[in-house]
């Protein structure tokens, strides 16, 4: 999902600005709603840091008033540096922020004047939210299977390359934690098998503990109802699972 967040000191603009968005994530030149909301709207710069921080595997477009809110540039370059994905629209009246954003090549996608009552900066919004919604589904859902994100503790987001997973299973007696097995380490991460089964196409639950990543299975014993992982590991196949477990390996 692409997250819009607002930093603008006029609550009025902001509200307007607000509506021009989402009406634009309703109603937009496809036939469906884009994937696509509003986290934050606000006049409080802190608000918009502490909620990027938290969520760094999130894909943003932000939308910052650079004449009273937010003056210094490096900020939004170093957000756009280590975040997975983030567009930038400047909010201005002034010339020399302007002049300032152009020096400092802060690689905006657009700079808006603050005149939501001029038809031309209104469709320039909505172009801008198509632009960037564009942009999103090209550089990161494309992408997004190659990798697998997780949490071990609230808030602290962790990606890894998907061929790097083996296994999830489950702890016994904790219902808030998986075991993640990766590389050659295991995790406890927050969340369920039923969360991860449903998030990743490539994970296949091979019995009720235990999720393995179909990319690294390399074998099914038929006879002992088993596969073996690519780091060794073994695991048993529940029977009702096992003619969908043959079928994925494409073996008969």
């Amino acid at each position: 999902m692409l997250t819009a967040l607002i930093l603008e000191s006029n609550s009025m603009y902001r509200h307007k600005l607000q509506n021009i968005i989402q009406n634009r994530i309703q109603v937009n030149d496809t036939l469906d709603e884009y994937d696509m909301e509003i986290a934050i709207s606000t006049d409080n710069l802190s608000d918009i840091l502490n909620h990027i921080a938290a969520h760094k595997d999130k894909s943003f477009l932000i939308f910052v008033d650079i004449d009273t809110v937010s003056h210094d540039l490096n900020i939004w370059k170093q957000i756009k540096d280590n975040v997975v994905f983030a567009e930038i629209i400047y909010l201005s009246d002034s010339y020399n922020s302007i002049q300032k954003i152009i020096a400092a090549r802060a690689e905006p996608l657009d700079v808006l004047c603050k005149n939501l009552a001029d038809d031309f900066t209104i469709q320039r919004v909505r172009e801008n939210i198509d632009i960037a919604f564009a942009r999103y589904k090209k550089n990161v859902l494309a992408n997004i299977a190659n990798f697998f994100s997780y949490e071990m503790t609230h808030g602290l987001v962790e990606r890894i390359p998907f061929d790097q997973v083996y296994s999830i299973e489950s702890i016994i007696g904790n219902n808030k934690q998986v075991r993640l097995n990766y590389r050659n380490l295991k995790e406890d991460i927050l969340g369920s098998l039923k969360h991860f089964e449903e998030q990743y196409d490539h994970l296949f639950r091979c019995n009720r503990t235990t999720l393995v990543n179909i990319t690294n299975i390399i074998r099914i014993d038929k006879k002992n109802k088993s596969l073996t992982l690519s780091n060794g590991q073994i695991y048993p196949i529940s029977t009702r699972r096992f003619k969908n477990a043959v079928k994925i390996l494409g073996q008969t």
